[in-house]
């Protein structure tokens, strides 16, 4: 695919037919570039639509099907970069970054899923994010019973040996529902939300689809990373708007096997999650996975 929106908007953007996984792509592409004395420039994007190997946290498997789904990766040099090579990351810290992407998706995923219930006369579904890095569409029965959704995007952040970052995404945008992964996935299509008719990459509307949506994430993910330079506190708005946690009940799954229950409360300064507890007090969690609890 061309990708020629996207190609127009970014400083750089490398299409892979097939890549192992863009995260390590891009890395050992930004690795090369600096051998050479010619550094990428903040907001290179290197994507594909058949991912064979990656990773996703907690080293779990992140395929991505090819012609249903991306795999896309960015290049963040640091909050307020606009094109500097020197990482400078400022108040929020990169622990920021996976709620920047999260913010950035929801700003692609969103308009879709109300253009298709403003078509079908209904409320739309609500796009947002569960802690600490995925992208979830939930309906009104989740939201009552304190679900997150289902997952239609997943996020993964890696930082590189001079302080920049690569923000990887997979999204599920045109997987049909027989061939999502586990049932608690889903993508655009198989949720409803408006995607033009189209049902596949290899056609003309599944190929201007994929070009939209990469542009609307990538270009709203380098806003945001410059907004978090001069507004810190505009980003920890917009994350706690958009997320799923905050208000629900929720089991914590901690390292070393220990699990623990409380009420998530609030994301502190750097990001993690503050979960009261029960018995009082409360838990901060910078690791570990969570879930919701009905």
């Amino acid at each position: 695919m061309d990708f020629r929106l996207t190609r127009a908007q970014q400083p750089r953007v490398e299409w892979r037919a097939e890549s192992p996984s863009t995260n390590a792509e891009l890395r050992e592409l930004a690795a090369a570039a600096d051998r050479a004395g010619e550094p990428l420039p903040h907001g290179t994007v290197l994507l594909t639509d058949n991912q064979t190997a990656g990773r996703g946290r907690l080293s779990r498997g992140w395929e991505v099907l090819p012609g249903r789904a991306l795999a896309v990766s960015v290049l963040v040099r640091g909050y307020g970069a606009g094109g500097g090579s020197t990482p400078e990351w400022g108040e929020l810290g990169p622990g920021w970054l996976p709620f920047i992407a999260g913010s950035a998706v929801n700003a692609a995923f969103q308009p879709l899923f109300a253009a298709a219930a403003a078509r079908d006369e209904v409320e739309p579904l609500r796009v947002g994010m569960k802690w600490p890095n995925d992208v979830h569409v939930r309906d009104e029965d989740d939201s009552l019973a304190g679900r997150p959704g289902k997952k239609l995007c997943g996020i993964l952040c890696e930082l590189l040996p001079d302080g920049s970052a690569i923000v990887g995404m997979g999204m599920n945008l045109l997987l049909p529902e027989w061939e999502l992964p586990t049932d608690r996935a889903t993508s655009l299509l198989a949720a409803g939300a408006d995607v033009g008719g189209a049902e596949s990459f290899a056609d003309p509307l599944g190929a201007e689809l994929a070009d939209r949506v990469v542009l609307a994430v990538t270009a709203e993910l380098l806003r945001l990373t410059e907004l978090a330079a001069r507004e810190p506190d505009a980003i920890r708005i917009r994350a706690a708007r958009h997320s799923l946690t905050l208000g629900t009940e929720v089991r914590v799954h901690l390292p070393g096997d220990k699990i623990v229950d409380g009420r998530a409360r609030k994301l502190a300064d750097d990001g993690a999650l503050v979960v009261d507890l029960p018995t009082g007090g409360t838990l901060t969690v910078n690791a570990g996975d969570v879930q919701h609890l009905r």
